[in-house]
């Protein structure tokens, strides 16, 4: 199948349990079908008792599925819940189509989005790694890539050529894999040395972008779709005068993400799970935000983030007629990314969580030293600034303790606890 399901024609198959709640988010289901660029030509819904262990729904309804079709113009049949390997060959051979479940759903819309050389490895070892628990004779195409030479040995079945295709194809895509996360980890020691870094996430489409926009003054993508952002994103922004940090954007998340995503996408939520701290965008003009909420802390604490400092910020106030049964403290904030709303009290929170009680002192540079002096513009606040003599500069600084001991660590820094002489040069560094 292709990675994007544009122009295919779908019929949905909508099955809940008894238990119901979570299982019967239709609308989330019926979005993810259209972000694919796909239309949606016919629908049924299912209550189901128990699950068929075979087709995972009864007979009856099956036949009535069948019926169906015969009057619908339908390329492919989606499920709604995940569908093991053999349910879906059996649920294909009675229905006569194609048929995919949610993962694999969610897995084209993600290859759809992918557009950095990173960002569709990482989708393609996802649907590689998912192929490979279903695979039938899906992968002779490579046999001709590679001119069917040395490609399969004495007696060797066409299932076992696959899946040592397959092997070789995820193996491959894991070493390039690996050599990104390595340059990656190295960018973020980097940019850890000098700021503090603050990773956006939420449930996909609630306005991390937008927001990531308003504090940072760029223009990255912003679409009312699922999953536009797909790759991190860096910018510095100021949470105070001359006080900075990194924040990130990062992938969206969703409730029962594909486990073969959370694996493939690991290196990237490292973003997340390496940040000093997590702003958790919520859509508060969603009714099921609260689901939402408890389906993006469920992902933090399976990556490792669930005792990073937080902030609860809900979006699209703008939205909302009634206030929202939470407070505006400096952990849950009222905003409206669109038309700035609650901003500056958010980058008050931000400012409180990551530069608790800044220490005033006074440091000493070399006067050439212009790059050790543009490292301390960014990770502290400079109130003075002024010349000692014609090789030394005196700089009064606001700065917190962890990168005070950074910067007490480089030799050519020198730091004094309080003024020590009588500057009236002002320094103009030009």
């Amino acid at each position: 199948m292709n990675n994007s399901l544009s122009k295919i024609k779908t019929y949905l198959v909508v099955v809940n349990s008894p238990k119901g709640s979570i299982e019967n988010d239709n609308e989330e289901f019926i979005s993810l079908t259209l972000s694919t660029g796909a239309s949606i030509n016919g629908i049924t819904y299912v209550n189901a008792r128990v699950f068929n262990r075979n087709t995972l729904i009864g007979k009856g309804k099956i036949e009535s599925i069948k019926k169906d079709l015969e009057n619908i113009d339908a390329d492919l049949i989606i499920f709604n819940r995940g569908l093991s390997a053999s349910q879906e060959r059996n649920l294909e051979k009675i229905l006569n189509r194609p048929v995919i479940d949610r993962s694999r759903l969610i897995l084209n819309i993600f290859a759809k989005r992918a557009k950095t050389n990173s960002g569709k490895l990482q989708v393609e070892l996802a649907q590689l790694k998912h192929l490979s628990t279903r695979l039938v004779r899906g992968w002779t195409h490579l046999e001709r890539q590679k001119g069917g030479i040395g490609l399969r040995g004495p007696g060797e079945k066409q299932l076992e050529t696959d899946r040592r295709l397959l092997n070789k194809r995820i193996k491959s895509i894991e070493l390039k894999l690996r050599k990104l996360r390595t340059q990656r980890l190295t960018n973020r020691k980097s940019r850890n040395k000098l700021m503090k870094n603050v990773a956006l996430v939420g449930y996909t489409n609630a306005g991390k972008s937008t927001l990531f926009n308003t504090l940072s003054n760029s223009n990255t993508l912003v679409a009312d779709k699922m999953f536009a952002t797909l790759d991190p994103v860096f910018r510095p922004i100021n949470i105070s005068k001359k006080r900075k940090v990194v924040i990130s954007d990062t992938v969206g998340f969703i409730r029962e993400l594909p486990k073969e995503l959370i694996e493939a996408f690991l290196s990237t939520l490292e973003e997340v799970s390496s940040a000093d701290l997590i702003l958790h965008v919520l859509d508060s003009n969603d009714r099921s935000m609260l689901r939402h909420k408890q389906s993006v802390e469920k992902i933090l604490k399976e990556i490792g983030a669930d005792q990073i400092p937080i902030i609860h910020a809900y979006n699209k106030a703008d939205l909302v007629k009634a206030n929202l049964n939470t407070i505006n403290t400096f952990d849950h904030i009222q905003i409206s990314a669109k038309n700035g709303t609650g901003i500056n009290l958010l980058l008050e929170s931000i400012s409180s969580k990551i530069n608790p009680q800044p220490i005033d002192i006074l440091i000493r540079i070399g006067v050439n030293e212009s790059k050790i002096r543009s490292d301390i513009y960014t990770i502290s606040n400079v109130l003075e600034e002024c010349l000692i003599d014609e090789n030394t500069l005196e700089l009064k600084i606001q700065i917190d303790n962890e990168n005070l001991s950074r910067l007490k660590k480089n030799k050519k820094v020198k730091a004094f606890e309080s003024k020590i002489s009588d500057c009236e040069n002002e320094y103009n560094f030009s």
